[in-house]
């Protein structure tokens, strides 16, 4: 009967232990995305400021409040990031977040507002020189924002690992 009592004991020690891995592992899920909707909300004002920038039609105004929107975000996701903590006492994915929208506040404020001040240069003021220079720094966008990225995509992915995650 002590047999029977110790393998139902295991068993249930086994299941929960099983249980516990599961619920961890959908927490963890949970949490990557709730970061990832910063993200994501962050890219979807990234995409429109760019969007504003390829429209002709685009007036001052147009391309003044996206890049207000866009810097508005860009600062409620580092706030956001700050509320929801870290997880369970592990911040590395909190803490790679937290840099890689720091670049983006970075970029956003420095990068971006040059884009802007040359869009809202007259049309007759527009030299070779301010067009290389556009271009000059939308490359450097492109590289900044790309490092920061694949550096929150290996501390991501290390997250993944730890707690048996696959991340698409």
């Amino acid at each position: 009967m002590n047999k029977m009592k110790y393998k139902i004991l295991v068993f249930a020690l086994l299941v929960l232990a099983i249980t516990g891995c599961k619920n961890k592992a959908e927490r963890a899920a949970e949490y990557n995305d709730s970061i990832i909707v910063y993200q994501k909300n962050i890219i979807s004002a990234l995409e429109n400021i760019d969007s504003t920038f390829r429209d002709t039609n685009s007036n001052a105004d147009g391309v003044e409040r996206a890049y207000l929107k866009l810097q508005s975000q860009v600062k409620l996701s580092i706030v956001a990031l700050d509320s929801i903590g870290s997880f369970q006492k592990d911040p590395s994915l909190q803490l790679g977040a937290r840099d890689l929208f720091r670049q983006y506040d970075e970029v956003v404020d420095n990068e971006y507002k040059k884009l802007v001040e040359i869009k809202l240069l007259p049309a007759s003021s527009v030299s070779m020189g301010v067009s290389d220079t556009n271009n000059a720094v939308q490359l450097r966008i492109h590289h900044l924002t790309k490092i920061a990225q694949e550096k929150f995509l290996v501390v991501q992915s290390e997250f993944g690992k730890k707690y048996h995650l696959e991340l698409e």
